[in-house]
């Protein structure tokens, strides 16, 4: 049961990311005489379970590629993740919360203004998954991907962007099993730097796949 977890939810960061790359607008190619006032969606829908990723897993999947690869990935990553599950689980961290505050820090800079309520637009946030993988070698970082909507009064979308972020802090699992509370200063990383790049960053990117969680 276990491995038919992992396995479909390996699946499932595949087919996320398995149409071509595609470059995406900024947060700020809004039109600006249109719409003025931004209010967040204090809904942020988000999985129930972190991944785990590590460098041995993704190993395996490159090289065998296809549905295989992503079966032994996915047991050969069973033991760390359980390692994982036990760091994790020392200091729970609520991802949706987290995100949510970022978004609200990075909203109140960005070129729309930040309102409570009956705002022009509403941004809603979508976390596709989260957790850690080998973000410097063999060194697991924070990872979070998530999709941007932003919607007018009438519901209809107007801009949206698909993003993902790493955290700058990496540590190796028994590392991380030493000292439990780089976990959540990691996902927080993670967190801030996806606000940003989901709100500010001012120049069009390309759709990618988020690389430590492949």
């Amino acid at each position: 049961m276990f491995l038919t977890r992992r396995f479909a939810s390996s699946v499932s960061l595949l087919a996320l990311f398995v149409l071509a790359s595609c470059t995406q607008a900024p947060f700020s190619s809004i039109d600006r005489s249109k719409y003025k006032t931004v209010a967040l969606n204090p809904d942020v829908k988000a999985p129930d379970h972190y991944v785990y990723r590590d460098i041995t897993g993704k190993r395996s999947r490159g090289m065998v590629g296809g549905l295989l690869g992503v079966l032994i990935g996915a047991a050969s990553e069973g033991p760390g993740f359980q390692r994982f599950k036990a760091v994790a689980s020392k200091n729970p961290v609520d991802v949706s919360a987290l995100m949510r505050r970022h978004m609200e820090a990075a909203l109140r800079t960005s070129p729309l203004k930040l309102v409570a309520g009956n705002a022009d637009t509403t941004l809603k946030l979508e976390i596709w998954a989260y957790g850690v993988g080998p973000v410097n070698n063999r060194e697991l970082g924070g990872v979070i991907t998530a999709r941007a909507t932003l919607l007018d009064r009438t519901g209809t979308t107007i801009w949206k962007k698909d993003e993902w972020a790493a955290s700058n802090t990496t540590a190796l699992l028994e590392n991380l099993e030493q000292n439990p509370g780089l976990w959540p200063r990691m996902v927080n990383e993670a967190a801030e730097a996806l606000a940003k790049k989901l709100v500010l960053y001012t120049t069009k990117s390309e759709r990618t796949a988020p690389q430590p969680l492949m």
